[in-house]
């Protein structure tokens, strides 16, 4: 699914149910590293946790194809869904995510972390495309965007000014 600019941030926030595959893209790296970071945590605590949450690269994957659906696949020791971040995600991996996204796991979630895209991108087409899958652009802020991040930094921090 493609999100509009207004829809971006409350999905972050609370991401679709239905999109089991979640690309993130932009040139602002710290965004779509805080924004990853954002989805993440909505499926489990602690991105480090060795059992419900793996890092995977592009390198790795295409050694191996068939462990991504391995790793949505596996079910966790302490329960809970699983979540699979794939850094450095381009359209080399295309052809496996739109395999993945035939038959994605309800259990597992796949956050694709990729840099600038062009629209012409397959792997950008795949995710905006696909009922099962969304991409969330990270553009460099602009004064709206900034005021905002500012805004809701001081109030999580409980400071008033």
């Amino acid at each position: 699914m493609k999100l509009a600019y207004r829809d971006i941030e409350p999905f972050v926030k609370n991401p679709n149910p239905a999109a089991r595959v979640i690309l993130v893209y932009g040139p602002d790296n710290g965004l779509m590293k805080e924004r990853a970071k954002t989805i993440g945590k909505s499926v489990v605590e602690d991105l480090n946790d060795p059992f419900n949450a793996i890092t995977l690269s592009t390198d790795i994957l295409n050694e191996d194809p068939a462990r991504l659906t391995d790793e949505a696949g596996a079910i966790s020791m302490m329960g809970g869904d699983r979540l699979i971040r794939i850094e450095d995600a381009g359209d080399k991996i295309t052809p496996l995510i739109k395999t993945y996204l035939e038959n994605p796991s309800d259990s597992a979630l796949i956050i694709l972390e990729a840099g600038e895209l062009s629209p012409r991108s397959s792997l950008r087409k795949a995710c905006e495309s696909a009922k099962t899958a969304a991409a969330v652009p990270c553009y460099v802020e602009d004064e709206r965007d900034l005021s905002r991040l500012i805004r809701e930094t001081l109030q999580t921090e409980k400071l008033n000014i």
